[in-house]
């Protein structure tokens, strides 16, 4: 690992790897700044299994123990839910898959008890959309996002529910969530659920899961979109990229021919760094990752090894949010979303926190049509 990573950071790695070899802490850890950094970067679970039986930790194992016991709630939460989910699309013939959450923390990461989670996100194919959700909401689950006017304005592939036990769950029928998302990355969502796996997960239930090439372009991907700013993201890769059974040679061939390569491949190299490990990246997805976006994002490792600290500056991963296939769309959506963020400030400067308008209870029945409308327009353009 880096020499220039700081100790605190250093103690973040170590857990989110599953590593338990050091038997004490590093001198002077501060106890608030620990805590505060391991819930920025959603590995508290693994932190608390990383500090169990250290002498000079105990005085905070009861916050971890907590968080721990936190996490283990919210699994059996996901599963409970997620059982109702499989018999309402068993029933109406729904073709799903779930990912990201439980299946990570069940299949990838070290232990169950590792790896933070406050939502189960759920795929179906874009044709089975309607019923999908019309089959969840008879069988309990209730819309978050109830404004459907905004949603047929938003166009987003992605509708948020509460559960029966109150758990968070995404609906999602494409993995780009956005249309500007949509527009510029192809990945075939109907593609990768007819490579599905029968999973059994350790609430006790049995769901479809993306094969490991696909869990793997997934979480990926999902990192870079979001700035890969986060360990428990960077872990994430690492722990499925590890899986023997990735195939390498495909995964690298969907990640170039749906537009994904640069960000995935800068988010391997990222994982290399971190945990200084060599992947079996092939050269031709590995030679993408020296892009500009990609240099500068080595060149920011170098001189500020990742993972950040909560006081640190530049936190944003912009490098990662903005990276695509040619130097011209890097750059122009880093414009993009810099304006964004700056339009989104001014408009807090002056009226105050935003309101997601996505949350007023507006059931419009013909935007809800028209809504779920566009959805099969979509399914049946790409089939």
């Amino acid at each position: 690992m880096s020499t220039l990573r700081r100790p605190l950071a250093t103690l973040l790695v170590e857990s989110a790897a599953g590593d338990r070899s050091g038997e004490h802490l590093p001198a002077n850890l501060d106890a608030r700044q620990l805590l505060k950094a391991g819930r920025m970067h959603r590995v508290l679970p693994a932190l608390r299994r990383r500090l169990h039986g250290c002498p000079e930790a105990s005085e905070w194992m009861p916050i971890l123990d907590a968080q721990r016991h936190q996490q283990l709630l919210r699994h059996m939460q996901a599963g409970h839910d997620l059982g109702r989910v499989a018999r309402a699309f068993a029933t109406a013939g729904v073709r799903w898959a779930v990912s990201k959450g439980p299946v990570l923390s069940d299949t990838v990461w070290p232990h169950p008890d590792m790896r933070e989670y406050t939502d189960v996100d759920v795929f179906v194919h874009p044709a089975d959309f309607a019923a999908a959700l019309a089959s969840l909401e008879a069988s309990g689950f209730c819309l978050v996002d109830r404004n459907w006017p905004e949603m047929r304005r938003l166009s987003r592939a992605e509708m948020a529910m509460s559960g029966p036990s109150g758990f968070p769950l995404d609906l999602h029928w494409d993995i780009a969530v956005t249309p500007r998302a949509r527009s510029t990355f192809r990945i075939d969502l109907p593609e990768m659920l007819e490579r599905t796996e029968l999973t059994p997960l350790g609430t006790g239930v049995t769901v479809p899961v993306f094969d490991p090439a696909d869990l793997l372009l997934h979480v990926a991907f999902h990192a870079a979109q979001n700035g890969a700013n986060r360990l428990v993201w960077i872990a994430d890769v690492l722990h499925a990229a590890l899986n023997p059974a990735v195939d390498w040679q495909r995964f690298a061939a969907d990640a170039l021919r749906t537009r994904v390569a640069t960000p995935v491949s800068m988010v391997l190299e990222r994982v290399e760094r971190t945990f200084d490990v060599v992947l079996p990246t092939p050269p031709r997805l590995r030679s993408v990752a020296a892009s500009l976006p990609g240099r500068a994002a080595r060149m920011r490792d170098a001189s500020r090894p990742f993972p950040g600290l909560p006081d640190d500056p530049g936190l944003s991963g912009l490098e990662f949010s903005s990276a695509r296939d040619s130097a011209l769309g890097s750059l122009g959506s880093a414009l993009w979303q810099w304006a964004d963020v700056r339009r989104i400030e001014a408009r807090v400067r002056r009226r105050g926190p935003d309101i997601n308008p996505l949350d007023f209870d507006i059931p419009d029945a013909a935007a809800r049509r028209a809504y779920l409308s566009t959805v099969w327009e979509v399914a049946h353009s790409s089939s």
